[in-house]
């Protein structure tokens, strides 16, 4: 699910970017830019995972176990709506296009320890409209997010699922905007799986996992309990529950915005709950329904006149994955 919660934030921080259409211990990140040196970014501090009980009836470790050559499709189903205001002004509810994505997983190598190295790609982007949705708005969009298609990663996580090393590689064909928001994306993937505990555990289980993440410039505490609803076969469905709060207050730079202006975030707080299923002889959810609704406040100020002017945004996501 958490690879769910990247995607999310992904849309929303591209629909930022184009507002005004509307008017951890050792692990590392690796970002490469085409026919450019590798840059290596030291990783967030490792989530702090928490066993809150262990549940009842039988137990056992869960652990992924996919095999070498494994191939994974998922299709991301992602609908958004905000609601925004500047000053005493509310801008009338958007209720923006469907995002359509298709995400490809391979296994390359599995190590005797267990970690678990794969290669992840979009295979396919694109948007869908209705009656209502402006022409011009899904021409910039699609040209924007379609300049993600073809982008490739790959990974390493351990059988637990906590990733430990990232590579993504940024074409430098790509505007200013989308490599913004792929380096915000390398950030967010070092969640794409979600940590499983150390302990063997049974239905009703439930483990917390605490950490900082930095999505779209705005850096957060995050945490997010997981309950085992069942397991069988292999295949585990769990119930999630995500709560994100700003850790300070904080200048935001989004590409685009006016030179005379600065952006800070005063406050931030999101949640998110769905169900997600997985395979544990695959990398990514096979299943996953979530709701989320995030509020977040900003005061903008020109240098030059030193005005100040409130922001208010309201997000809803509703996000569906169907994998095989």
């Amino acid at each position: 699910l958490a690879s769910s919660i990247f995607l999310v934030f992904a849309g929303w921080g591209l629909e930022q970017n184009l507002r005004s259409v509307n008017a951890q211990t050792s692990s590392s990140v690796v970002i490469q830019t085409q026919k450019q040196a590798t840059k290596t970014q030291a990783a967030k501090v490792v989530p702090q995972l928490k066993v809150i009980s262990t549940g009842t009836g039988n137990k056992e470790k869960l652990r992924f176990t996919p095999k070498i050559g494994a191939k994974q499709t998922v299709n991301v189903t992602l609908n958004k709506d905000t609601l925004m205001s500047i000053g005493d002004f509310k801008m009338p509810r958007a209720k923006l296009p469907a995002y359509l994505i298709t995400l490809d997983s391979t296994v390359t190598k599995v190590d005797s320890n267990g970690d678990i190295y794969y290669d992840l790609a979009y295979s396919d982007v694109k948007i869908k409209g209705d009656a209502q949705t402006r022409p011009e708005l899904i021409r910039v969009i699609s040209k924007q997010i379609g300049q993600l298609e073809n982008f490739k990663a790959s990974a390493v996580i351990d059988n637990q699922g906590i990733t430990k090393k990232l590579n993504y590689v940024i074409p430098e064909t790509v505007d200013v905007n989308i490599k913004f928001l792929v380096e915000q994306l390398a950030n967010s993937l070092q969640q794409l799986s979600s940590p499983l505990p150390e302990e063997a555990v049974g239905t009703g289980a439930k483990w917390q996992v605490s950490s900082d993440t930095s999505i779209n410039g705005i850096n957060l505490n995050q945490t997010t309990i997981y309950e085992l609803v069942n397991v069988k076969d292999g295949v585990a469905t769990l119930n999630v529950n995500l709560q994100q709060q700003e850790k300070s207050t904080q200048v935001i730079d989004y590409p685009g915005l006016p030179l005379d202006g600065i952006l800070t975030l005063h406050s931030f707080k999101g949640n998110a709950k769905g169900k997600a299923t997985i395979h544990l002889d695959k990398v990514m959810p096979t299943s996953s329904q979530l709701s989320l609704l995030a509020d977040s406040k900003y005061i903008g100020k020109n240098i030059n006149t030193l005005e100040e002017t409130p922001l208010n945004s309201t997000l809803k996501v509703d996000l569906n994955i169907q994998g095989k």
